[in-house]
């Protein structure tokens, strides 16, 4: 590795000079300059750096403060930070503010230094080449979805027109072929629309505290009409807690479960319990069980793998992204799901998510049913 540009910032000059000439040995450097302090060290005039050693302790400022600050200048500099004496904390802390690697003074020597600096910026430089593949996966998969979109609307509108110009005088044997295309129109338009849902969960969501009962309603009301056709009754049990979390994203997650539980209900109606709870560290637990085909214990696993459907749900609609997408947004949001056998036959999906603000309080309970009318109610 050759011709790296970089920085040292340490108020110590004796340090300065140390890792200047470790530096001028290595042969590695185009470029050495030196600051005193962050704040100076923001003036200088390059327009990026490969790698920064910064001190830890300099007089009124600290590094760990001001290694923000420099990320911002200098984004993809592999920041090295060090210290008098070696920290644990502090070495955790360093690289969870974004530094690449962090070393205590007393350690710096030629081989080290050396060792150190190439792995610092292998790893920014890979990390880099990764964020640049995401996005520019994430920009084909946009274009690709939104490409598709027009299209299969077309298919949909010719299928349309065709029906309604033949009328009466199409063939059984032409109508199953129209009802077949039909059929597979609306399969494209669920899988790309399924597409749009999982990608979006790569975008960077907004967080805020809502509570479980707004999320969960939130989730119902985008599926009345399923509710309503299925005749499906929805037993809420929620506390008066608060979620972190992208509201969206968690309406989504929540609406893609109950889709599923009244989907594989069995041919019976479908009679499906959501619960939430405060677990002792502090996460909130969702429950979602139903009483429907249920899931063999050796598929419980791999039900969230994108395309992954079971052998009982080949014949009904789908696209195998509902789960994939629903583990997406947990690990979005640091959480986690898994699947476990209702003990009253069925299904059980269970998720942990973060904490919210409000304690425990008062605890709602409802229950969404069809009326007679074939409204959705709550009762």
């Amino acid at each position: 590795m050759r011709d790296l540009d970089v920085m040292i910032i340490d108020d110590d000059a004796g340090d300065r000079k140390l890792i200047r000439r470790f530096l001028e040995r290595s042969g590695m450097c185009r470029t050495i300059c030196e600051a005193e302090l962050v704040h100076s060290a923001l003036d200088h005039v390059a327009e990026t750096f490969d790698a920064v050693f910064l001190d830890y302790v300099m007089p009124g400022e600290n590094g760990l403060d001001g290694l923000e600050t420099l990320r911002q200048k200098w984004p993809t500099a592999a920041f090295i930070l060090m210290t008098g004496q070696g920290d644990e904390q502090i070495a955790k802390s360093s690289i969870l503010a974004g530094a690449a690697d962090y070393t205590p003074k007393s350690r710096i020597n030629q081989t080290g230094l050396e060792r150190m600096l190439v792995r610092a910026v292998e790893v920014v430089r890979l990390a880099q080449r990764v964020e640049e593949q995401r996005q520019e996966l994430l920009t084909f998969s946009n274009v690709l979805v939104h490409d598709f979109r027009a299209p299969i609307r077309s298919i949909r509108f010719i299928c349309e027109q065709l029906d309604e110009e033949l009328g009466g005088a199409q063939s059984s044997e032409l109508r199953k072929l129209m009802e077949l295309m039909k059929k597979t129109a609306t399969q494209m338009s669920q899988l790309v629309e399924a597409l749009a849902s999982h990608i979006r969960t790569d975008v960077d969501p907004v967080f805020e505290c809502i509570s479980v009962s707004d999320l969960v309603e939130n989730a119902l009301s985008f599926l009345d009409h399923d509710i309503r056709e299925s005749g499906a009754c929805i037993d809420l049990d929620l506390p008066d807690i608060d979620v972190f979390c992208s509201p969206a994203m968690m309406t989504q997650l929540i609406q893609n479960l109950v889709q599923n539980a009244i989907k594989y209900s069995g041919g019976g109606l479908p009679n499906i319990r959501i619960v939430a709870r405060r677990l002792d560290n502090g996460d909130v637990l969702f429950e979602i069980a139903d009483r429907g085909v249920g899931v063999p214990e050796e598929y419980r696993q791999r039900i969230f793998e994108p395309f992954q459907r079971l052998a009982q749900a080949s014949n009904m609609p789908g696209t195998g992204l509902g789960l994939a997408t629903c583990q997406k947004i947990v690990k979005r949001h640091g959480g986690r799901i898994w699947c476990d056998a209702n003990p009253y036959g069925g299904t059980l999906m269970r998720f942990r998510m973060p904490t919210g603000r409000k304690p425990f309080d008062s605890v709602t309970s409802k229950v969404w049913k069809t009326r007679s009318d074939g409204a959705a109610a709550i009762r």
